[in-house]
């Protein structure tokens, strides 16, 4: 094989394509009910987004397949050549955006200038939008959109009494939703960027370019972080419970089965975490992907999460953890403000504003896109649900195995659907075997039989001594010992205190923050959603570790440099 169904070919325009951010957004193959239906609609709501914004003319994106990203192998890729150009139009440099993006990388393609990469025209105009969005305290266009989608949550029809063709019609009435948050996302990201690159060169020109990560976090009303907080609290209930304690040392199955029917203190738990649910069933792996199981589609995985939380210290509560981080940061404000020249602080002011309003604003726009998703989830997964009880296939997700254009002939004619399911299924499940490449940058790398698999991989473990470079993501130094981590469904091995070493990580992975004392994480970028929470919980993090997970082993000591992007072996068990 190849290709994948739902892949795409590269752009002439813009030829170069990174896993850089996206691993993060959909770190598995995507399905292809979720890409083509989902992020067919989304991506047109990019498209309004920088459009609007000011970076592209309409007829540089014009066409069904936006040239933002790229589908190879089944992966997402976002593409690199895309937000240089947004770069260069937005007065930065194409290494500037390299650097911001995928780190200090030996492999990154060369940037080959294009004529029409400068365009003063959409200078202008971008840099008129950016100026204004920067002036705001606020985003209240996507306050409005989470009032609105709370509200599509908590009046959700029961999946249970629509036939099959209003389902399908139920999750396709949604898509205005996916275009409009998907539109916000973009939005929000621009100018979320602002604001540390502004502060980066003003730290760096006091000799304190430590303080940057200081400067933002510990912001506060991150979307991202809030089911950290929920998580936390249930397992304080845990904690102060010999009932619910007992109950968890079964395990999470365990306590899956003990909620039904239960009576006190697992009757008050139960409520509780039906709450939780609610509130922010919506998160998950792959969160992003309608065929992955979020929190309400697998529960058990939110209570493993509480399971690994229980044994933290009352000390280390999200709230305390924002309370000491809030105060340094503010201190570190005065110290940096005090050292710059007096025609500096006024830049330095702009970027502590930009930081404050944008970064929050970004997530919370993430948050919106991953609710509408989850409710196109649901509606779906009872449509699989019918598919499993009638023998069809396995498990209710493998539905999401259609296009978008066969779902009214399957609703239609299910039966012939079923060798197909069976076949993309299988195909499905190699591609998982996969390693894609971190760049693609010509047409070869696009054929998926040249790719390594995953079992091939043999790397030398790290010696005693080596120092692994990165990219510096939250503040602080830790010592600890390693704990590979390469699905947080399977967190049962992380103890408190531990350094978590995953391969990518995304709103499922957050919560594990509160157990691990640093992060070291082989893909990412200073703004990636999972490093945003990393500095609001307070843990050190260092992130595009070239081949961290491969070369870091249970047991060894490291430490981890989140200032300087570092990890050091200091032994080897």
């Amino acid at each position: 094989m190849k290709s994948w169904i739902t892949d795409w070919q590269r752009s002439e325009r813009l030829p170069h394509y990174t896993r850089a951010n996206a691993g993060e957004t959909l770190p598995e193959p995507a399905s292809p009910l979720g890409w083509t239906l989902v992020w067919g609609r989304g991506l047109q709501g990019w498209r309004k987004g920088f459009v609007g914004f000011g970076i592209y003319h309409e007829r540089e994106v014009a066409g069904p397949r936006p040239p933002f990203v790229g589908m190879f192998g089944g992966y997402f890729y976002l593409n690199l050549s895309h937000m240089r150009l947004f770069g260069i139009r937005m007065g930065q440099t194409a290494d500037q955006i390299d650097t911001a993006f995928v780190g200090q990388r030996s492999d990154t393609p060369v940037y080959v200038p294009h004529p029409e990469d400068q365009d003063a025209e959409l200078t202008a105009r971008a840099g008129a939008t950016l100026q204004r969005m920067l002036g705001q305290t606020n985003f209240p266009e996507a306050d409005a959109d989470r009032e609105r989608l709370r509200r599509l949550r908590r009046e959700r029809p029961d999946p249970g009494l629509l036939s099959d063709a209003e389902l399908v019609a139920y999750a396709r009435s949604l898509l205005g939703e996916v275009e409009i948050t998907f539109q916000r996302h973009v939005e929000s990201s621009l100018p979320a960027s602002v604001g540390p690159a502004l502060l980066g060169p003003l730290c760096a020109g006091v000799d304190r370019p430590d303080a940057l990560l200081d400067l933002i976090g510990g912001l506060g009303d991150v979307d991202s972080a809030s089911p950290s907080t929920g998580l936390w609290t249930l397992s304080r209930q845990v904690a102060a419970s010999a009932e619910l304690t007992a109950l968890f040392d079964q395990g999470p199955a365990a306590v899956e089965r003990a909620l039904d029917g239960a009576a006190g203190d697992v009757k008050a738990f139960r409520d509780a975490f039906e709450e939780f649910l609610a509130e922010s069933g919506d998160r998950g792996p792959n969160e992003w992907d309608i065929h992955a199981l979020s929190w309400e589609a697998a529960p058990v995985q939110a209570l493993a999460l509480v399971d690994r939380i229980r044994h933290s210290s009352d000390d280390d509560s999200p709230a305390a953890r924002r309370q000491r981080l809030t105060e340094r940061r503010e201190r570190t404000a005065v110290e940096v403000r005090a050292l710059l020249p007096e025609d500096a602080r006024p830049v330095f002011d702009a970027g502590l504003h930009a930081s404050r309003v944008w970064i929050p604003a970004r997530e919370r726009t993430k948050a919106n896109c991953v609710t509408v998703v989850n409710e196109i989830r649901m509606a779906l997964r009872e449509l699989g649900r019918r598919g499993v009880e009638a023998g069809r296939f396995a498990a209710p997700e493998d539905v999401m195995m259609l296009l978008d254009t066969e779902l009214d002939d399957y609703v239609a004619d299910p039966v012939p659907f079923g060798p197909v399911i069976a076949r993309r299924l299988e195909e499905y499940a190699g591609l998982h075997e996969l390693e894609p490449p971190f760049f693609v940058a010509d047409d070869a790398q696009t054929d998926i039989g040249t790719w390594p698999r995953r079992a091939e991989e043999r790397s030398e473990a790290a010696a005693e001594g080596e120092v692994l470079t990165g990219v510096g993501g939250s503040h602080g130094t830790y010592t600890g010992t390693v704990r590979v981590v390469t699905d947080p469904a399977s967190c049962e091995a992380l103890e408190p205190g531990e350094v978590l070493v995953a391969p990518i990580t995304d709103a499922a992975w957050t919560p594990l923050f509160l157990v691990a004392g640093a992060a070291v994480v082989d893909v990412g970028a200073l703004n990636s959603h999972a490093v945003v929470v990393c500095r609001e919980l307070g843990i050190p993090a260092v992130i595009s570790v070239e081949g961290g997970t491969l070369r870091l082993r249970d047991g060894m000591v490291v430490t981890v440099d989140g200032d300087n992007g570092t990890v050091t072996v200091n032994g080897v068990g």
